[in-house]
Protein backbone atom coordinates (compact mmCIF):
# COMPACT_ATOMS: atom_id res chain seq x y z
CA UNK A 1 0.00 0.00 0.00
CA UNK A 2 1.23 3.66 -0.50
CA UNK A 3 1.92 5.89 1.73
CA UNK A 4 4.71 8.84 2.05
CA UNK A 5 5.63 10.59 5.23
CA UNK A 6 7.28 14.12 5.03
CA UNK A 7 9.47 15.16 8.30
CA UNK A 8 11.28 18.71 8.62
CA UNK A 9 14.40 18.38 10.38
CA UNK A 10 15.12 21.26 12.90
CA UNK A 11 17.92 22.30 14.55
CA UNK A 12 18.85 21.87 18.03
CA UNK A 13 22.68 22.91 17.69
CA UNK A 14 23.60 26.03 16.25
CA UNK A 15 27.28 24.68 15.71
CA UNK A 16 26.67 22.94 12.74
CA UNK A 17 25.03 25.69 10.94
CA UNK A 18 26.47 27.87 8.20
CA UNK A 19 27.61 30.84 10.59
CA UNK A 20 24.62 33.70 10.60
CA UNK A 21 22.26 30.78 9.29
CA UNK A 22 20.03 27.82 10.67
CA UNK A 23 20.31 24.19 9.16
CA UNK A 24 16.88 22.67 8.10
CA UNK A 25 16.04 19.92 6.17
CA UNK A 26 13.93 17.33 5.51
CA UNK A 27 12.95 13.62 5.40
CA UNK A 28 10.98 11.80 3.22
CA UNK A 29 9.50 8.34 3.41
CA UNK A 30 7.59 6.24 0.49
CA UNK A 31 6.23 3.07 0.81
CA UNK A 32 5.36 1.97 -3.07
CA UNK A 33 4.25 -0.86 -2.55
CA UNK A 34 7.05 -2.88 -2.95
CA UNK A 35 9.62 -4.71 -0.30
CA UNK A 36 11.45 -1.45 0.65
CA UNK A 37 11.16 1.82 2.08
CA UNK A 38 13.08 4.81 -0.08
CA UNK A 39 14.27 7.54 1.63
CA UNK A 40 15.36 10.76 0.59
CA UNK A 41 17.19 13.37 2.83
CA UNK A 42 17.62 16.77 1.99
CA UNK A 43 19.62 19.67 4.54
CA UNK A 44 20.48 23.08 3.84
CA UNK A 45 22.57 25.48 5.59
CA UNK A 46 25.10 22.74 7.23
CA UNK A 47 28.70 23.45 7.76
CA UNK A 48 29.95 20.80 5.45
CA UNK A 49 33.42 21.98 5.39
CA UNK A 50 33.64 20.59 8.87
CA UNK A 51 35.76 17.48 9.51
CA UNK A 52 33.32 14.42 10.10
CA UNK A 53 30.76 11.99 8.90
CA UNK A 54 26.75 12.97 8.37
CA UNK A 55 24.44 9.89 9.94
CA UNK A 56 20.59 9.99 9.71
CA UNK A 57 19.18 7.92 12.96
CA UNK A 58 15.57 6.46 12.54
CA UNK A 59 13.10 5.05 14.89
CA UNK A 60 9.76 3.44 13.06
CA UNK A 61 7.57 2.42 15.93
CA UNK A 62 11.26 2.67 18.77
CA UNK A 63 12.93 0.24 16.43
CA UNK A 64 16.18 2.25 15.69
CA UNK A 65 18.33 2.53 12.37
CA UNK A 66 20.95 4.18 11.19
CA UNK A 67 22.61 5.12 7.94
CA UNK A 68 25.61 7.37 7.05
CA UNK A 69 24.60 9.78 4.65
CA UNK A 70 26.89 10.30 1.18
CA UNK A 71 25.51 14.16 0.94
CA UNK A 72 23.05 16.38 2.12
CA UNK A 73 21.69 17.17 -1.31
CA UNK A 74 18.82 14.58 -1.95
CA UNK A 75 20.77 11.66 -0.66
CA UNK A 76 18.28 8.69 -1.92
CA UNK A 77 18.24 5.26 -0.48
CA UNK A 78 15.81 2.11 0.46
CA UNK A 79 15.68 0.11 3.36
CA UNK A 80 14.03 -2.91 3.94
CA UNK A 81 9.78 -1.54 4.34
CA UNK A 82 9.13 -0.01 7.85
CA UNK A 83 5.55 0.87 9.13
CA UNK A 84 5.95 4.94 9.10
CA UNK A 85 2.92 5.23 11.39
CA UNK A 86 5.42 6.46 13.68
CA UNK A 87 8.63 7.70 13.05
CA UNK A 88 11.34 9.98 14.84
CA UNK A 89 15.10 10.97 13.10
CA UNK A 90 18.03 12.29 13.99
CA UNK A 91 20.86 14.45 12.12
CA UNK A 92 24.14 13.48 13.97
CA UNK A 93 27.85 14.51 13.21
CA UNK A 94 30.11 12.08 13.73
CA UNK A 95 33.32 13.63 14.88
CA UNK A 96 35.50 12.22 17.37
CA UNK A 97 32.20 11.07 18.35
CA UNK A 98 28.52 11.95 18.08
CA UNK A 99 26.32 15.40 18.33
CA UNK A 100 23.08 15.91 17.57
CA UNK A 101 22.55 18.56 14.67
CA UNK A 102 18.85 18.28 14.25
CA UNK A 103 15.79 16.30 14.64
CA UNK A 104 12.05 16.00 13.90
CA UNK A 105 9.58 13.28 15.25
CA UNK A 106 6.05 11.90 14.02
CA UNK A 107 3.38 11.10 16.51
CA UNK A 108 5.52 9.12 19.13
CA UNK A 109 8.49 11.26 20.16
CA UNK A 110 11.63 8.83 20.26
CA UNK A 111 14.56 11.49 19.67
CA UNK A 112 15.72 11.10 23.37
CA UNK A 113 15.88 7.65 22.34
CA UNK A 114 18.24 7.45 19.69
CA UNK A 115 19.80 10.45 21.20
CA UNK A 116 21.55 7.89 23.99
CA UNK A 117 22.26 5.26 21.34
CA UNK A 118 23.96 7.81 19.01
CA UNK A 119 27.39 5.96 19.60
CA UNK A 120 26.66 2.62 19.47
CA UNK A 121 24.54 2.98 16.18
CA UNK A 122 26.77 4.48 14.58
CA UNK A 123 29.67 1.91 15.25
CA UNK A 124 30.94 -0.28 12.77
CA UNK A 125 29.27 -3.68 12.77
CA UNK A 126 31.33 -6.51 13.85
CA UNK A 127 30.73 -8.24 10.82
CA UNK A 128 31.02 -5.63 8.18
CA UNK A 129 34.02 -3.67 7.00
CA UNK A 130 31.76 -0.67 5.30
CA UNK A 131 28.47 -0.78 7.33
CA UNK A 132 26.11 -2.14 4.54
CA UNK A 133 27.14 0.43 1.87
CA UNK A 134 27.09 -2.27 -0.88
CA UNK A 135 23.64 -3.37 0.47
CA UNK A 136 22.68 0.33 0.17
CA UNK A 137 23.63 0.51 -3.35
CA UNK A 138 22.24 -2.32 -4.34
CA UNK A 139 18.46 -1.40 -2.83
CA UNK A 140 18.91 2.26 -4.22
CA UNK A 141 18.95 0.65 -7.66
CA UNK A 142 15.74 -1.76 -7.57
CA UNK A 143 13.59 1.08 -8.97
CA UNK A 144 16.10 3.28 -10.47
CA UNK A 145 16.77 2.06 -13.92
CA UNK A 146 12.93 1.45 -15.24
CA UNK A 147 12.30 5.20 -14.63
CA UNK A 148 16.37 5.96 -16.46
CA UNK A 149 18.28 6.21 -19.60
CA UNK A 150 21.90 6.64 -20.09
CA UNK A 151 21.26 10.07 -20.61
CA UNK A 152 19.51 10.69 -17.65
CA UNK A 153 22.16 9.12 -15.69
CA UNK A 154 25.20 11.14 -17.55
CA UNK A 155 22.99 14.44 -17.01
CA UNK A 156 23.31 13.44 -13.34
CA UNK A 157 26.51 13.02 -13.43
CA UNK A 158 27.35 16.01 -15.54
CA UNK A 159 25.58 18.18 -12.80
CA UNK A 160 27.77 18.13 -10.06
CA UNK A 161 29.88 19.92 -11.91
CA UNK A 162 27.83 22.77 -11.23
CA UNK A 163 29.37 23.24 -8.05
CA UNK A 164 32.91 23.69 -9.35
CA UNK A 165 31.66 26.57 -11.71
CA UNK A 166 29.62 27.65 -8.57
CA UNK A 167 32.71 27.60 -6.80
CA UNK A 168 35.10 29.40 -9.92
CA UNK A 169 32.60 32.11 -10.16
CA UNK A 170 32.42 32.94 -6.05
CA UNK A 171 36.81 32.96 -6.62
CA UNK A 172 36.57 35.79 -9.14
CA UNK A 173 33.70 37.39 -7.26
CA UNK A 174 36.32 38.18 -4.32
CA UNK A 175 39.01 39.70 -6.07
CA UNK A 176 37.14 41.41 -8.28
CA UNK A 177 35.32 42.88 -5.27
CA UNK A 178 39.15 44.20 -4.15
CA UNK A 179 38.39 41.67 -1.15
CA UNK A 180 41.40 41.76 1.03
CA UNK A 181 40.39 39.17 4.05
CA UNK A 182 37.53 36.81 5.06
CA UNK A 183 38.31 34.71 1.43
CA UNK A 184 37.38 31.42 3.13
CA UNK A 185 34.00 32.80 4.26
CA UNK A 186 33.40 34.37 1.49
CA UNK A 187 33.48 31.14 -0.71
CA UNK A 188 32.19 28.41 2.63
CA UNK A 189 28.70 27.67 0.60
CA UNK A 190 30.22 26.79 -2.78
CA UNK A 191 33.43 25.68 -1.63
CA UNK A 192 31.13 23.19 0.75
CA UNK A 193 28.96 21.90 -2.18
CA UNK A 194 32.11 20.58 -3.56
CA UNK A 195 33.46 18.78 -1.32
CA UNK A 196 29.74 16.87 -0.85
CA UNK A 197 29.39 16.32 -4.66
CA UNK A 198 33.17 14.44 -5.01
CA UNK A 199 34.91 11.86 -3.33
CA UNK A 200 37.29 12.14 -0.71
CA UNK A 201 40.77 12.12 -1.66
CA UNK A 202 42.15 9.64 1.13
CA UNK A 203 45.95 9.96 0.24
CA UNK A 204 46.44 13.38 0.94
CA UNK A 205 43.68 13.53 4.20
CA UNK A 206 46.18 10.56 5.42
CA UNK A 207 49.66 13.12 4.74
CA UNK A 208 47.99 16.35 6.10
CA UNK A 209 46.98 16.41 9.90
CA UNK A 210 43.60 17.93 10.25
CA UNK A 211 42.83 17.98 6.36
CA UNK A 212 39.92 17.23 4.23
CA UNK A 213 40.43 16.82 0.24
CA UNK A 214 38.36 15.70 -3.01
CA UNK A 215 39.42 14.59 -6.63
CA UNK A 216 37.83 16.09 -9.12
CA UNK A 217 37.69 14.24 -12.40
CA UNK A 218 38.00 16.57 -15.67
CA UNK A 219 34.07 15.38 -17.43
CA UNK A 220 36.05 15.27 -20.95
CA UNK A 221 39.41 13.81 -19.78
CA UNK A 222 41.37 11.65 -18.05
CA UNK A 223 43.21 14.32 -16.28
CA UNK A 224 41.81 15.03 -12.52
CA UNK A 225 43.04 17.26 -10.13
CA UNK A 226 42.52 17.57 -6.31
CA UNK A 227 40.64 20.91 -3.92
CA UNK A 228 41.27 20.86 -0.31
CA UNK A 229 41.55 22.28 2.90
CA UNK A 230 43.91 22.29 5.94
CA UNK A 231 42.72 23.67 9.44
CA UNK A 232 44.62 24.45 12.20
CA UNK A 233 42.98 24.67 15.90
CA UNK A 234 39.74 24.19 14.68
CA UNK A 235 40.18 26.98 12.21
CA UNK A 236 40.69 26.66 8.37
CA UNK A 237 43.81 27.95 7.57
CA UNK A 238 44.75 27.17 4.04
CA UNK A 239 42.57 26.14 0.78
CA UNK A 240 44.88 23.80 -1.65
CA UNK A 241 45.18 23.16 -4.87
CA UNK A 242 46.80 20.52 -6.60
CA UNK A 243 47.42 18.83 -10.15
CA UNK A 244 49.38 15.20 -10.26
CA UNK A 245 52.65 15.75 -11.90
CA UNK A 246 56.55 14.50 -12.21
CA UNK A 247 58.59 16.27 -10.37
CA UNK A 248 60.03 18.52 -13.46
CA UNK A 249 56.86 19.23 -14.53
CA UNK A 250 56.37 23.06 -13.28
CA UNK A 251 58.59 25.66 -12.93
CA UNK A 252 55.81 28.53 -11.25
CA UNK A 253 57.56 29.37 -8.28
CA UNK A 254 53.97 29.71 -6.97
CA UNK A 255 53.25 26.13 -7.07
CA UNK A 256 54.74 23.56 -4.22
CA UNK A 257 55.61 19.96 -5.19
CA UNK A 258 53.79 17.73 -2.40
CA UNK A 259 56.01 14.29 -2.87
CA UNK A 260 53.19 11.46 -1.81
CA UNK A 261 52.26 8.35 -2.38
CA UNK A 262 50.37 6.53 -5.09
CA UNK A 263 50.89 9.98 -6.50
CA UNK A 264 52.45 13.43 -6.29
CA UNK A 265 51.69 16.82 -7.08
CA UNK A 266 52.47 20.49 -7.32
CA UNK A 267 50.17 21.99 -4.92
CA UNK A 268 49.16 25.66 -4.55
CA UNK A 269 48.46 27.05 -0.92
CA UNK A 270 45.85 29.66 -0.63
CA UNK A 271 45.53 31.39 2.81
CA UNK A 272 42.13 31.43 3.23
CA UNK A 273 42.11 34.70 5.03
CA UNK A 274 43.43 36.74 2.74
CA UNK A 275 43.00 34.91 -0.38
CA UNK A 276 46.78 35.29 -1.31
CA UNK A 277 49.03 32.45 -2.65
CA UNK A 278 51.02 31.81 0.53
CA UNK A 279 53.86 29.25 2.22
CA UNK A 280 52.74 26.72 4.09
CA UNK A 281 53.70 26.89 7.67
CA UNK A 282 53.31 25.11 10.92
CA UNK A 283 50.30 22.35 9.76
CA UNK A 284 52.24 19.11 8.24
Amino acid sequence: MYCKRILILQQTNTRFAERGKELCGLVKFVNNGRDVTDVTVFVTNADVAMLGEWWLLCAFNREPFAVQLTTLNNCVFSIPQRNLDKISCLLVKKEDRCFEAARAYLEVNACDALYRQMDDLTKPRADEQDPTAYEQFVASTQNFYPQSDVRELKLQANNRYRSVSEYSDAFERFYASGGHSDYYDSVKREIGKVFVQFPPYYPLIRKYRDSFFVRIDFPKSDEYFVLGVLQKDGVIRYICYGLPAERDGITDKDFVYVDNSPTAFWMLFQDADSGQISAINGLV
